[in-house]
């Protein structure tokens, strides 16, 4: 069921915790509010369920109007249709796995029959039907975790609410319950808001990701056009990228530049003194407080106050500079990671900034803490964003 959200102000004093947001929830569409927590996205879906008033707004489920500042209307939170999974289980553990999921039911005044089936149907949905008889008590956190999505799909909710359902879950289970979580969302087609601090969660539950600061939304997009093109320098830091450094516009990409240091171009012969060819037009920056140089393929002019993100795994680690000697920049490795299938390294740059890299393993020798490295980086790759999306 589609979700409106319009024009939501939510105050505690002088405390704005929602700013005039707006945003409208297809139906059934998986929207995802990210951000760090105090950005109010919390409170948002709060004023979703009903748990928290907004000062002014409007919010329409369906084609119902549950509040509307200007002619006083305020649904009740018991009916609004809504499910709501917390943070916390919530779950009785005096009680057995069927008893909690019938409990909806029951304060609905079901036939007995309809809650059996129906509370039947929800666990073996979520994979407890064999658990059923057994109490609350004796669960693992990811049983108890799908009992309390179990207890709030029971209800056929138009709109599930998540609130960072599986942040006090292990890795693994996270990691497993995410997919779970995605398949029945997408196998019921249900309208989901989904709360949560995780990037990585995020990505991996959301048609859209609604990108939250200082009670606004900054950012709304598909997952991966999100995480490829962040609106600001804040959110590519908060998505990830560790390679932000503030910049300044020397001019433009003009095709031909003298390398300096390995800081432009290099013949390829590992002295970054030679002339290489550049194809690329765009901005050529230097990285302020640095004597790093550094050309990216902008369609535009450089923002106010820029910043140059390069993403980790964006960054080519050789022992010489790259045939067409754009955007080489030689350095020592300080820090070498080893996570699996890939490398993380840390690299400080000669006259420069230090910065990371992650490299495919595939059967290569791991670099080692003291190695003479050039770092390298394709123009396409590096963004040049503002430090703040504007107001």
């Amino acid at each position: 069921m589609k979700v409106q959200l319009e024009n939501i102000t939510l105050a505690y004093g002088d405390a704005t915790a929602v700013d005039d947001l707006s945003i409208d929830i297809e139906d059934g569409e998986s929207l995802v509010l990210l951000g760090k927590s105090g950005c109010g996205k919390t409170s948002t879906m709060r004023c979703v369920a009903g748990l928290e008033t907004p000062t002014g707004g409007r919010i329409t489920i369906g084609d119902t109007v549950v509040f509307d500042s200007e002619r006083g209307i305020n649904v009740a939170p018991n009916r609004r249709n809504v499910g709501m999974v917390f943070q916390s289980y919530a779950v009785w553990p005096h009680r057995t796995i069927h008893q909690n999921v019938a409990f909806p039911l029951q304060q609905q005044k079901l036939p007995k029959d309809q809650i059996r089936e129906r509370v039947a149907d929800v666990l073996d949905l979520v994979g407890l039907t064999e658990f059923a008889d057994r109490g609350a008590s004796l669960l693992s956190g990811g049983q108890m975790q799908r009992v309390a999505l179990a207890r709030s799909l029971v209800m056929r909710p138009s709109v599930l609410l998540l609130d960072e359902p599986l942040s006090n879950l292990d890795a693994r289970l996270r990691d497993r319950l995410r997919v779970e979580l995605r398949e029945i969302q997408q196998r019921l087609n249900l309208t989901c808001v989904y709360v949560t601090h995780d990037q990585s969660e995020a990505l991996a539950l959301a048609d859209r990701i609604a990108l939250m600061q200082n009670g606004r939304i900054v950012q709304t997009d598909r997952p991966e056009r999100i995480y490829d093109t962040p609106s600001s320098a804040s959110i590519a830091d908060f998505l990830g990228v560790s390679n932000i450094f503030p910049c300044t516009e020397i001019g433009p990409g003009d095709g031909a530049r003298t390398g300096r240091d390995g800081a432009g171009t290099g013949t390829g012969t590992g002295t970054g003194t030679g002339t290489g060819r550049n194809e690329a037009t765009g901005a050529l920056l230097g990285l302020t407080g640095h004597e790093v140089e550094v050309l990216a393929e902008c369609g535009t002019a450089a923002p106010a106050d820029p910043s140059v993100c390069i993403r980790p795994e964006d960054i080519r680690l050789t022992d010489a500079p790259t045939a067409d000697g754009v955007n080489n920049w030689p350095g020592r490795v300080e820090v070498v990671s080893f996570q699996g299938s890939y490398v993380r390294y840390r690299v400080s740059l000669k006259g420069g900034p230090e910065l990371d890299a992650i490299v495919p393993r595939r059967g290569r020798e791991l670099l080692r803490p003291g190695a003479s490295v050039w770092a390298a980086a394709d123009p396409a790759a590096v963004q040049v964003l503002p430090s703040e999306v504007p107001a």
